[in-house]
C-alpha cells in the first residue's frame, strides 16, 4: 500500500488527503494550524501538527518512508519552497507541489519538484473551454500530452462512415467510442431515447443524427477537430 504525505490542509489539501484515503492509500496529513489537523484526524491514517519548514520535524515523522509528498500549501510561497527543498534533501521519491504564480512554478521547477499543479488556473481553463465550446460536451486532460473529449457531430457527418471522415489521419486523433441515441417506446407509449455506447467503433460504422464522438488526442488536435466541426455546421 502506498503512503502519501499531504502538507497544507486548506480546501485543496483536505480534498486530496480524503480522496487518497478513499482510494485505499495511507495518508499523513500535516499542517501547523491545530484546528485544521484536528478537523481531519479521523479521516486520514495520521494527522500531525508541525511546521514543515523544519527539517527535524520531517525527520521525526520518518518522512523518507512515504512514496509521495504533496505540498498543498497555497498562501505561503516561502513555506512551500522551503518544504520542497527539505523533501528533496531527505530524498522523498516523488514530490508534487501546488504553485500559485509563474514565479512560484519556476522556483519549484528549479528545485526539482516532480510535478507542479495549479488547481485554480486549471479549473479556470477547463471552465472557460466549456463555456466557449459549442460542440465539446466533456473534456478531460489525462496527461500533459493526451486529452479525452466528447464532441457532438456536425450535420455534414450524418450518413458518412468513420473511414470517410478520416479524422485520425487529418487531425491525429483516435476515436475510442460513439454515444448513440436509440429511439424506444415505453410501456406507456412514450417515445424516448436511450443512450448506447459503442466501444472502439469500426471504420465502417456510420455516423447518425445525435451521435457524440469520444476521442483521444493532443489538446491542439482536439481544438482543430472542434473548429472543423463548427465550420461544417
Amino acid at each position: 500500500m502506498k503512503q502519501y504525505a499531504v502538507f497544507g490542509l486548506g480546501v485543496f489539501g483536505v480534498s486530496v488527503a480524503k480522496n487518497l484515503m478513499k482510494e485505499g492509500m495511507e495518508v499523513i496529513a500535516v499542517d501547523k494550524i491545530d484546528k485544521d489537523v484536528e478537523a481531519i484526524k479521523n479521516d486520514v491514517t495520521e494527522a500531525v501538527v508541525f511546521d514543515s519548514t523544519k527539517e527535524e520535524a520531517l525527520i521525526a515523522i520518518d518522512i523518507e518512508r512515504v512514496d509521495c509528498a504533496i505540498i498543498a500549501i497555497g498562501d505561503d510561497m516561502e513555506s512551500s519552497i522551503l518544504t520542497a527543498l527539505l523533501l528533496k534533501k531527505l530524498e522523498v521519491p516523488k514530490i508534487i507541489a501546488r504553485a500559485n504564480s509563474q514565479a512560484h512554478r519556476q522556483i519549484l521547477s528549479l528545485i526539482g519538484v516532480d510535478e507542479i499543479i495549479s488547481p485554480e488556473e486549471e479549473m479556470g481553463m477547463r471552465f472557460a473551454r466549456r463555456l466557449s465550446s459549442t460542440h465539446i460536451l466533456h473534456h478531460l486532460d489525462v496527461s500533459a500530452e493526451h486529452t479525452i473529449a466528447e464532441i457532438a457531430i456536425a450535420e455534414s457527418f450524418i450518413g458518412k462512415t468513420i473511414r470517410e471522415m478520416n479524422l485520425r489521419s487529418r487531425f491525429g486523433i483516435n476515436i475510442v467510442g460513439i454515444k448513440k441515441k436509440i429511439p424506444q417506446v415505453t410501456e406507456n407509449g412514450e417515445n424516448v431515447f436511450i443512450e448506447k455506447y459503442i466501444d472502439f467503433p469500426s471504420p465502417d460504422d456510420v455516423f447518425e443524427e445525435g451521435d457524440i464522438v469520444v476521442m483521444v488526442g493532443s489538446e491542439r488536435a482536439i481544438t482543430e477537430v472542434e473548429r472543423y466541426v463548427e465550420r461544417e455546421e
